[in-house]
């Protein structure tokens, strides 16, 4: 693979765009607000408008999640299944990604977002309320939502988050994180009504809704699945190959996939675990974030695997 320009660390003065709109939560931790909702300073109010206006075409996917659901992972199984099981040459992950509402690691413009070939791969962590290309509902876009255990998602977007320039080189306390993420005080704001907001919308026909945990229980059925909603058929052979090649440790070490060209990336893939909240809570933040989840998640047929 020929060596590529590393994409320098995000900085507020080549990403941020309108600096005055960026704010400080009292225990340092930076974000933008848009729409309501607390976002990075690299989703800036011009690359937002631009995500929510792109008209799709038939073949476009977007795949969407909170942030440290296994995105990536399923970006990587995306690419292979629309590619047939084949990397692409010369190329990396990000490179066969658009990420719209980002002006730092995808800033492609509308002109060269409208030359690509399809099948166009976008991604996006924006709710339903605010996703790329409007209403999913009013265009041909495919929308693939991947979801996984709050416990997990709430320990891994801590380690992600902590010293990094787009966070204010937030350092505060797991105590202090795990307070904001229950308040909606993180980029992306409040899990759960992000994961309902799409969850609710799970049977539209253009919307498929999936489970990191499913995912890693049940691979073959859950990528057979997400194959024939992308319109693609797999052989078996296929799918081995795809299974092989996204593997965590392979995914971790390839240097297609392990978003080694991206500073501040490095240790972007942390465990790829189920269950690795055990090493985090204690018994005391169990219990409350426990009863949390049952609260939010009653009468909605949404259920978790934990361990």
């Amino acid at each position: 693979m020929a060596v590529r320009k590393k994409i320098r660390a995000y900085s507020d003065e080549q990403h941020a765009e309108a600096r005055d709109g960026l704010r400080c939560f009292p225990n340092g931790y930076k974000y933008r607000l848009l729409d309501g909702l607390v976002v990075p300073p690299y989703v800036t109010p011009q690359r937002y408008k631009l995500a929510r206006t792109f008209e799709t075409r038939p073949g476009d996917i977007c795949y969407c999640s909170y942030p440290k659901s296994g995105s990536t992972w399923l970006a990587h199984i995306i690419v292979l299944i629309t590619r047939n099981g084949v990397t692409p040459e010369d190329s990396t992950l990000r490179s066969n990604l658009n990420w719209v509402e980002s002006s730092w690691t995808y800033p492609r413009s509308r002109e060269e977002l409208d030359a690509l070939p399809s099948p166009r791969i976008f991604k996006s962590h924006m709710p339903y309320r605010m996703c790329f290309g409007g209403d999913p509902l009013t265009n041909s876009c495919k929308y693939v939502y991947i979801s996984r255990n709050p416990k997990d998602v709430a320990t891994s977007y801590y380690y992600f988050e902590k010293g990094k320039a787009w966070s204010g080189h937030y350092a505060g306390s797991w105590d202090d994180w795990l307070q904001s993420f229950i308040e909606g005080n993180v980029q992306r704001g409040d899990w759960f009504d992000h994961v309902l907001g799409w969850w609710e919308k799970a049977d539209d026909g253009n919307i498929l809704f999936m489970k990191y945990e499913d995912l890693l229980s049940n691979y073959t059925s859950e990528v057979m699945r997400l194959s024939r909603f992308l319109g693609y058929e797999l052989s078996l052979e296929t799918l081995d190959i795809i299974r092989q090649k996204t593997t965590f440790s392979n995914m971790k070490q390839d240097q297609f996939s392990n978003m080694h060209e991206i500073e501040d990336f490095e240790g972007f893939f942390r465990k790829g675990k189920v269950g690795s909240w055990k090493e985090q809570f204690t018994e005391e933040q169990l219990y409350m974030f426990d009863r949390l989840i049952e609260e939010r998640l009653e009468g909605t047929g949404l259920t978790f695997d934990y361990e």
